[in-house]
């Protein structure tokens, strides 16, 4: 298998120093539909490093960019040409970009890792395999399958309009050994006729999150 070409960026948040002039009029304003000035802070820093990155990606201003919302409520670039996807968890921002469909997702540890939850986002198979876990190893092995989750369901369009139990993400127990090149290929995924392969083990992820992009195969 060829590897598929993408790129991940990690962000601190809540260090990030916003001007307001990069983002769009319907940006700030769901900026100012916030509840705190931290979750202000946080959606801006957001907006403005994705438009910083792809600005940077594309070679273009950064505030001359245009995004869409689609039917299923993912975001794209209007005119294509790179598809991306964005993530946060608490202050850590992600964002994904490459030349096909493609989904993210970092999550902080799970706090409270509970038979309950974990029956919410596992299949049958994987729900045994992290019960056979020793308790030590069960908070970052339900996180890694919850990103992975995360990511596949965007990458496809749905969201959690399709159950997070339904579907299977492979190995989410064993963590991998070192951050690699995000050509390491972790789990794969089949939706509607099209093919979907997951990666993880980023360098940069920060200590206690997992993170996960799921990005659409090549055409045979």
């Amino acid at each position: 298998m060829v590897p598929i070409a993408f790129s991940v960026r990690f962000f601190d948040l809540d260090a990030v120093l916003v001007d307001d002039a990069l983002l769009s009029s319907d940006e700030r304003e769901r900026v100012g539909r916030k509840a705190t000035p931290l979750l202000r802070q946080r959606q801006a820093a957001s907006f403005q490093c994705l438009r910083l990155t792809l600005g940077e990606v594309l070679g273009a201003d950064p505030s001359s960019l245009c995004f869409r919302i689609e039917a299923n409520g993912k975001p794209v670039l209007a005119g294509g040409g790179l598809h991306f996807n964005v993530s946060h968890s608490g202050g850590v921002g992600l964002l994904a970009w490459g030349p096909r469909e493609l989904g993210a997702d970092v999550e902080a540890l799970i706090a409270r890792p509970s038979d309950s939850l974990a029956e919410e986002i596992l299949a049958i198979p994987e729900l045994e395999a992290w019960r056979a876990l020793p308790t030590t190893l069960r908070q970052a092995a339900l996180t890694r399958a919850w990103a992975r989750k995360e990511a596949t369901l965007k990458a496809i369009g749905s969201g959690l309009r399709i159950a997070p139990r339904t579907i299977e993400v492979g190995g989410f127990w064993h963590e991998p050994d070192a951050p690699t090149a995000a050509t390491t290929l972790r789990w794969t995924h089949e939706h509607e006729g099209r093919r979907w392969l997951g990666f993880e083990g980023f360098n940069g992820v920060p200590e206690g999150y997992r993170a996960a992009v799921c990005i659409e195969a090549e055409g045979d």
